[in-house]
């Protein structure tokens, strides 16, 4: 639904004005438990409509402008991946809204291709309540529970994966972790206990340099059911929104992220819209750090 009113002064028509471009992706038949997220791409952009291009510090974003590619909607991941390819050649910052998080398989391996053509090592920081790293979940290798297991398989190493705010496991994800110590997996107990400050200097010390070009992947159930409540797999004993993007964040404005996504919004599942604005005025706080970062 691309609608010039839309993210309120922030969209160009033109695609060589953007600095990033902003595409959906309607897709949630790979959920397992509550669905919805399909419906979040568009639902996004109508709530949009309603927020000015200010910072929770109200800060204006009026140098970053955002191209809307619409939606990708396909259910053929193959497909998918070669949409992203064209995505990225774009060369924009580029930001995926899904959809529930086997959309980030495609995404992700587009990404991985991508990286490797600018001669750079893939990276994913993936921040979610789950660690997605199981091999088949309900019969299916293209769950939500897998994308992580399918980058691994594409190419991504171990030590190029971190996994942020992880307190929902199944058990073959605690063996596959155990044997595979180079995937950083830092729990939601981890996070509060180091701060949000020390984990994101680590992760600025490991990544930091131009060789890595890296994919943010936030899946909105990284936080408490508290702030998220409208998620297909909510998890208790999560982040809060400030350490969500406080994180992020500053991983932006110090780290080369080239690519990003929101998923797992299902505004059918949600409470007066509280976890769509969650993720529309996460969205602009990530575009003004993006702002300052391409003015220095």
């Amino acid at each position: 639904m691309k609608n010039s009113e839309n993210f309120r002064g922030l969209l160009v028509s033109n695609l060589s004005e953007a600095n990033a471009i902003i595409c959906g992706i309607p897709f949630d038949k790979n959920a397992s438990i509550g669905s919805g997220a399909r419906f979040a791409p568009d639902h996004i952009r109508k709530l949009s409509v309603m927020i000015p291009p200010l910072s929770m510090n109200g800060y204006l974003i009026n140098n970053y402008k955002l191209y809307d590619y619409g939606n990708l909607n396909s259910e053929n991941f193959e497909e998918l991946q070669g949409f992203c390819k064209e995505i990225y050649l774009k060369n924009k910052f580029s930001i995926f809204i899904g959809g529930d998080h086997s959309v980030a398989i495609p995404t992700e391996r587009a990404f991985f291709d991508y990286a490797k053509s600018l001669n750079k090592t893939p990276v994913i920081i993936h921040i979610d309540a789950h660690p997605d790293i199981c091999d088949i979940y309900e019969d299916n290798i293209y769950s939500h529970a897998t994308p992580n297991k399918r980058s691994l398989d594409y190419g991504y190493e171990d030590k190029n994966l971190t996994l942020i705010g992880i307190r929902g496991f199944e058990e073959q994800e605690v063996k596959f972790l155990a044997k595979h110590p180079l995937i950083d997996c830092f729990k939601a107990t981890d996070v509060k206990k180091l701060g949000v400050n020390a984990l994101s200097q680590y992760l600025i010390s490991k990544y930091k340099g131009d060789e890595y070009a890296i994919y943010l992947s936030y899946d909105i159930d990284a936080n408490d059911p508290a702030f998220a409540p409208g998620t297909g797999t909510p998890e208790p004993f999560g982040l809060d929104g400030f350490e969500t993007i406080n994180l992020i964040t500053s991983l932006i404005k110090n780290l080369n992220i080239m690519a990003m996504d929101i998923v797992e919004v299902s505004p059918t599942l949600d409470t007066n819209d509280i976890t769509s604005y969650l993720a529309i005025k996460s969205l602009y706080e990530i575009l003004y750090y993006l702002q300052e970062k391409n003015a220095d």
